[in-house]
């Protein structure tokens, strides 16, 4: 809180007036007739009136308490070019919500350059349409398939609470959760923002709901926020249809996070589904493939076997859309760390690829490489950790910056190089004298000003 005091705001009174009576008496005294031209009791009376309202603008000054605010809005356009790193959908997601929070215009060129078909897809455009919603944004270029978008977003809505989008496809659901949590994490405090996503909840080339629910929600709740959720119904790939509610509880700030210590595995969940046409008996294979790698390759390295237990089902067919298979891991740790691994089932696989065995190595892979997160969240800790308050370190173990993470920290730093954020790898070693990387950030401290 800043308040002027009253002692000041005398004096600053006092100042007026006696400039004024000077420039009565210049006037009146003054040799030269252009020199009175300047001083006629025009002019006084103007300075006296503006004595008047300065008055009266000290005295609702002095009852009335306010904030100093950052200033959020930059007027020139940001180019950015969507062939950065990996040059996928990261580049956009991250560009439009710090563009959206901040009042941002961004205009991105190359869009989704990386990739066999560039420019945008089905879901990419309905995230684009949701942050538009959120935050009165001007859009060119929105469309199947362009290359090129203009974003000037306004003001983060005040008076809507509930937002709907259907990417129509099977397009990743968690994706949309991706661009628009952060969003939705600074809209009206005391309201819940209710996000309906409609679209693919366990497809290829995206995380899967309950990697969303049961790993991520955790590791908001230590940047201090939180979400509940409903899945509706589950929607596999080609035919979509999947349909997941998220209720969103706004925030003041985030809190910066500390994970430097792994500990030691405690217990391994997990689900195994089959959906659809597709036989109970696949769950089962999944389930009894995860838990033989993860106990051969645990004790292979001498590490305590922690308790493992997967459940295997199948879907309610009011439940699901299609027909679909697939197997979630969650580990937790000593230390409270808490990393995913997951697997989708498909008609071409051979044993090295197949479901049970994939999350069971992901597991594995961060556990062996004493990471506090799993590859998959590195990069989508990026946006939280820069709009935190405070440092937030985060270590990595044996593991560098995956690319898509490099490419959010690249545009992230882009889009507020006006504030200096700044991201730093540091290399050291671990305990047992191995090369260990941690991920440092000091925020920029968001502030939600929307009551």
């Amino acid at each position: 809180m800043c308040r002027m005091r009253t002692t000041k705001l005398n004096a600053y009174v006092r100042s007026v007036r006696t400039t004024a009576h000077r420039l009565v008496r210049a006037g009146a005294g003054g040799t030269s007739d252009d020199q009175r031209t300047i001083f006629t009791n025009e002019n006084v009376n103007i300075l006296f009136n503006l004595q008047f309202y300065l008055q009266l603008l000290i005295v609702q000054l002095l009852h009335t308490s306010f904030t100093l605010i950052p200033i959020r809005t930059m007027s020139t356009l940001i180019q950015i070019d969507g062939s950065l790193g990996e040059g996928g959908g990261q580049v956009l997601r991250v560009a439009l919500c710090l563009s959206a929070l901040y009042k941002i215009p961004i205009k991105i060129n190359n869009i989704r350059a990386g990739r066999s078909k560039p420019g945008l897809a089905a879901q990419h455009l309905k995230g684009i349409e949701l942050l538009k919603d959120m935050c009165d944004a001007e859009i060119l270029g929105a469309h199947i398939g362009s290359t090129t978008l203009e974003f000037k977003p306004g003001q983060l809505k005040q008076d809507k609470q509930t937002f709907f989008v259907d990417i129509g496809t099977a397009g990743c659901i968690c994706l949309l959760a991706q661009v628009s949590l952060p969003c939705a994490l600074f809209l009206p405090q005391g309201e819940t923002v209710r996000l309906i996503l409609k679209g693919g909840t366990n497809v290829p080339m995206g995380p899967h709901i309950e990697y969303l629910t049961e790993v991520l929600r955790p590791l908001l709740n230590k940047f201090g926020a939180d979400f509940d959720f409903r899945v509706v119904t589950r929607g596999y790939y080609p035919k979509g249809g999947g349909e997941v509610h998220l209720y969103v509880k706004p925030v003041h700030t985030l809190k910066a996070i500390t994970l430097t210590d792994p500990g030691i595995a405690q217990e391994i969940l997990g689900w195994a589904y089959v959906a659809g046409v597709v036989p109970i008996r696949e769950a089962y294979k999944m389930e009894n493939d995860a838990k033989s790698v993860l106990t051969d390759g645990l004790n292979k390295h001498n590490i305590t076997l922690p308790n493992i237990n997967i459940e295997s089902y199948k879907e309610d067919r009011n439940a699901a859309i299609g027909n679909g298979s697939g197997i979630n891991l969650v580990c937790t740790t000593s230390s409270g760390c808490i990393f995913g691994g997951s697997g989708l089932g498909s008609n071409k696989r051979d044993e090295q690829t197949a479901p049970g065995i994939q999350a069971a190595n992901e597991i594995l892979d961060t556990i062996l490489s004493k990471s506090c997160v799993d590859e998959h969240a590195q990069d989508q800790l990026i946006i939280f950790m820069a709009l935190a308050k405070g440092t937030s370190k985060v270590n990595l173990g044996s593991k560098k910056l995956t690319c898509h993470t490099e490419t959010a920290i690249q545009v992230a730093e882009i889009m507020l190089k006006e504030f200096n954020l700044h991201f730093k790898l540091s290399e050291g070693k671990d305990n047992g004298g191995n090369i260990s990387y941690s991920l440092e950030c000091k925020g920029y401290e968001y502030e939600n000003k929307i009551k």
